[in-house]
């Protein structure tokens, strides 16, 4: 250890207190009557005191410099993901712990387990107890494992890193980025065999989760074939009852097929369906076979209440179509007065998805009933359709604006003549059946009124006015503006022409590809919630994540899910992550179908529920890909220096992490400051010589 002696004047002050405590001491003792070693002794003590106090004004500091040696620290990632028990993997990993892998004596050696994260420390002497199965290990995320990886070495000396694993990654992406955070070489052996073996594999399954009652649900196949050359069949069972088939024709030399099924129910309900594939028996693995998924079925009405100002030929002609369309449930209001209509009340407002309205609102319409229309507007973002007449009141219409697809200009009930044309290339979204659509250049003129309209800019002109090209039907669609428009009126014309025309067909598909366009029925639900995956093994916690969609925020909301199946019932209140979104996990213990209800609460009341299913079995997920594949190891060793020790013994494989201990082995030095006018331990000396010197004295009887 070594030390340096530092003051704020500089050393040569130091020799002043040194000869004014030296003088003082001398000529304090000199004329005493003691022996002469009494004398010095007094003198020294006196000569130290004097010293170290006027040392104390020259504000020195004393530094002790240590030099310390830090061992490095060598970690090996185990890999014990579930796909390690493919080919006897798991017992290929201890056979290679076991004969290649030796504790290093100049260095630590930490052993770390990993699947979807790291798992846990293990110790050298359980190395040969890894566990493979009973745990959750259903995911190979090595990105998330090295970046974990800082937080459990407490500022060790790290000085390599060595992956033992067969290299399947399916969560996490490349994790060159996190290696190269730690600036240590990356090394590995691989077990498992990198040529493909004989395969079957159902790799993903793309379908809608929610579907419509009385409609064909697709859904698509992706499978993947190795060193097959032959027809494979492929089955959908619906709640275990074999439902379709198909065959699929597949060759070596190509691995990637697409097959298709279609589903549906005409009633609601939630089906759980299961594909498999016909397993060979020379696969590596019959568990990538199969899988499981649940679509829950909905009913596709779209609720619509459509208000008219009135009694019309407009009204009646559209009412008749609205009428024909099956999957609206639509309920009609005929202003009778400014409160009053044909039907009676107008009832509860809030449970409708869409509002038409056909020639309303008019000069007599109560502004009450306008504002709780838009009030629902707002709350649900319900859509809005509107069809115009030369009674309409554009002044109270104003009261929509934000809603409409269009701004109000000039008003005049100027009556005009118009024929209604499509654009010369309908390529839109909305209006897919070009043919129909376009007979509508040939209807009869119809009419419109002065008034000018200005579109907004996020709105879309799908059909013109034959005079000067004015927009005819404008659509907008937009997460707070879900609204359409038809500008002209007179539509009755249409089916009053004595030429044969087919303009009961447009209106209707007018109609009902608006709705539907504009129309989110999941918008208008107060909250959404699903399970992360259909299928979870009894060893995973089953994850829910939820968000409030459509609901005006109280305070103090809460999501709350009881699930129930097998005997089992469980609760579970979701948390708050941020704004509106909840999450929540909780563990089921056996395998079996399970249902869950969650209920979104506010104001201890019960705002809305929703109901869905999920499974506890056998997660295959880690078998998706069967393979030993290097290449991502191989591009962390290129990346950081580091080396495959796949092919060396314990020899090579220890004298290279030598090496790497050599270099990264530091030597750095500790200092330590002492000011001695602040030290307390230089001041309780300074105070114990004078006590010294004041204590013989008084032994010697001098004064």
């Amino acid at each position: 250890m070594d030390f340096t002696f530092k003051t704020d004047y500089g050393f040569v002050f130091i020799i002043i207190p040194l000869i004014l405590a030296g003088v003082i001491s001398y000529f304090y003792y000199k004329k005493t009557r003691l022996e002469n070693f009494q004398k010095k002794l007094f003198t020294f003590l006196r000569f130290l005191s004097l010293f170290f106090l006027f040392l104390l004004l020259l504000s020195p500091v004393v530094s002790f410099i240590k030099k310390i040696t830090e061992d490095p620290v060598n970690v090996f990632l185990i890999d014990n993901s579930e796909s390690l028990l493919l080919e006897n993997r798991d017992a290929k990993i201890k056979e290679i712990i076991a004969e290649k892998i030796k504790v290093s004596v100049n260095a630590e050696n930490l052993f770390f387990l990993y699947s979807e994260n790291l798992y846990r420390e293990i110790e050298l002497k359980d190395l040969q107890n890894i566990p493979f199965t009973g745990i959750n290990n259903f995911k190979t995320n090595l990105t998330q494992s090295i970046y974990s990886l800082p937080g459990r070495l407490s500022g060790k000396n790290l000085s390599s890193v060595t992956i033992v694993s067969d290299g399947i990654i399916n969560e996490g992406g490349n994790p060159v980025t996190a290696v190269k955070t730690l600036n240590v070489p990356f090394n590995y052996i691989l077990t498992g065999d990198t040529i493909q073996k004989n395969d079957l594999v159902l790799k993903n399954i793309f379908y809608n989760k929610t579907a419509f009652i009385e409609s064909n649900v697709p859904v698509k196949l992706e499978i993947n074939s190795f060193n097959y050359d032959r027809d494979i069949k492929i089955d959908l069972y619906e709640e275990d009852k074999l439902l379709d088939t198909r065959y699929v024709k597949v060759e070596k030399g190509k691995n990637s097929y697409e097959a298709s099924f279609n589903v549906q129910s005409n009633t609601e309900k939630i089906v759980k369906y299961k594909i498999g594939i016909e397993g060979a028996e020379d696969e590596i693995t019959l568990k990538n076979n199969y899988s499981e998924i649940f679509i829950k079925f909905v009913s596709n009405k779209f609720k619509v209440l459509a208000i008219a100002g009135g009694p019309g030929a407009d009204f009646a002609f559209i009412k008749e179509e609205l009428l024909k369309i099956n999957n609206f449930e639509t309920s009609f209001l005929t202003q009778k007065s400014g409160s009053e209509f044909y039907e009676g009340a107008a009832g509860d407002l809030g449970s409708y998805d869409a509002f038409i309205f056909i020639g309303y609102p008019t000069q007599v319409t109560n502004p009450l009933i306008l504002n709780e229309v838009r009030e629902q507007l707002d709350k649900r973002n319900a859509s809005l359709i509107m069809f115009t007449s030369r009674d309409m009141d554009m002044q109270k219409l104003s009261l929509f604006e934000n809603k409409l697809p269009m701004k109000i200009g000039g008003i005049s009930d100027r009556e005009e003549e118009t024929g209604i044309k499509t654009f010369a290339s309908l390529k839109n979204e909305i209006f897919k059946n070009g043919e129909l659509i376009s007979s509508i250049n040939s209807f009869p003129n119809i009419f419109k009124t002065s008034t000018s309209f200005l579109i907004n800019s996020s709105a879309e002109t799908l059909l013109l006015m034959g005079r000067n090209s004015e927009p005819a039907f404008v659509i907008q669609n937009t997460d707070k503006n879900r609204s359409a428009a038809f500008l002209p009126y007179g539509v009755y014309k249409w089916r009053l022409s004595p030429a044969k025309n087919n303009a009961r067909e447009v209106l209707n598909y007018l109609l009902t590809t608006s709705v539907v366009a504009i129309t989110d029925k999941k918008e208008n639900k107060n909250f959404v919630i699903e399970t992360t995956k259909s299928v979870y093994s009894k060893f995973e916690d089953v994850e829910f994540q939820a968000r409030i969609t459509n609901f005006e925020i109280q305070g103090g909301e809460k999501i709350l899910v009881k699930i129930s199946g097998n005997g089992i019932s469980k609760e579970l209140e979701l948390t708050k992550k941020e704004n509106k979104y909840y999450e929540g996990k909780i563990n089921i213990e056996s395998d079996g179908n399970y249902e869950y209800k969650a209920e979104l609460i506010s104001k201890d009341n019960v705002a809305e529920s929703v109901q869905n299913r999920f499974a506890i079995g056998e997660n295959n997920f880690e078998y998706r890909l069967t393979r030993a594949d290097n290449s991502v190891l191989n591009s962390l060793k290129n990346a950081t220096g580091g080396r495959n020790f796949s092919g060396l013994n314990s020899d090579g494989i220890n004298e290279a992490l030598l090496n790497f201990d050599e270099k990264a082995r530091s030597e750095f030095r500790s200092k330590r400051n002492f000011e001695l006018n602040v030290n307390p331990y230089f001041l309780a000396a300074v105070i114990l010589l004078m006590c010294l010197e004041w204590f013989v004295r008084k032994r010697n009887s001098l004064p």
